[in-house]
């Protein structure tokens, strides 16, 4: 008689049970065969139908609807309340740019829940720079994204209807720093020594691209850095001016913390 928002009714049922049978789900008192919000075919539903529950709250009804060659006709009716859903998230106020963290969370955990992140003024259900499924366990692992700003942490409730939010916790998001030191000069196709530091989250690297360059992609030579405080960056076979850079690897996208100048000759 009365189920929570998003979870799971099973209806069952007796009747003709014929290939184009269903068992619907419409707000109550329709009386319309069409337009339902959500259903299953009686040839997928023994012994019961399955479906999931509306993220509104409100008085619905769960029907039986026969399908005849011409027309469908209602033959049976079972009211159903749907009660608002509930969710709680507990989550660090702050974090740095791509920093792992976790979240805490309770609520439905239907299929298609998730826990997001989005810009602090974002109201969509959809957008998000980043998410978790709340079928793979509490707490949540998410990754800060990259950019400093105001952040909301979001329980979104998937189901018929539409998906709903639930409950929300604001995140902080500080920059991340990273400092590089390497040689002025270099020759042409030479080894470069380059000694970093930096956050170090996985995909970071340290690159090498023409001066100025602002696109994070292109680069000339490379380094991950997860191989140490250390590494080398192979010269290009051309002269000119170059910048080795400290790439972050971040949910909305990559972002360059420190530069150094570097001429090769």
């Amino acid at each position: 008689a009365t189920i929570g928002a998003g979870a799971t009714i099973e209806a069952g049922w007796t009747g003709p049970g014929n290939s184009g049978d269903y068992i619907d789900l419409v707000p109550r008192g329709s009386t319309q065969t069409s337009g339902e919000i959500s259903y299953a075919y009686v040839r997928d539903a023994i012994p019961v139908a399955k479906f999931r529950a509306p993220t509104t709250a409100g008085d619905y009804d769960v029907r039986y609807v026969l399908q005849l060659a011409n027309e469908r006709k209602v033959k049976a009716v079972a009211p159903i309340s749907v009660t608002a859903a509930a969710a709680t998230l507990t989550a660090p106020p702050k974090a740095e740019g791509a920093e792992p963290f976790t979240v805490e969370w309770t609520g439905p955990s239907g299929d298609g829940d998730y826990v997001d992140i989005v810009p602090a003024a974002h109201t969509e259900t959809s957008g998000e720079i980043t998410y978790a499924w709340t079928r793979d366990g509490s707490p949540a692992k998410l990754v800060a994204p990259g950019k400093a700003g105001a952040y909301t942490i979001r329980y979104v409730l998937e189901g018929p209807g539409g998906r709903k939010i639930l409950t929300s916790s604001p995140l902080e998001v500080t920059a991340a720093a990273a400092t590089l030191k390497a040689p002025d000069t270099a020759g042409k196709g030479s080894k470069i020594k380059v000694e970093w530091t930096g956050p170090k989250r996985r995909g970071d690297y340290v690159d090498l691209g023409k001066r100025g360059q602002k696109e994070t992609s292109g680069e000339l030579s490379y380094f991950y850095t997860d191989r140490g405080a250390a590494s080398e960056l192979t010269a290009p076979a051309e002269a000119g001016e170059y910048d080795i850079r400290y790439v972050l690897e971040a949910p909305g996208g990559r972002s360059v913390l420190a530069t150094r100048p570097v001429t090769v000759r």
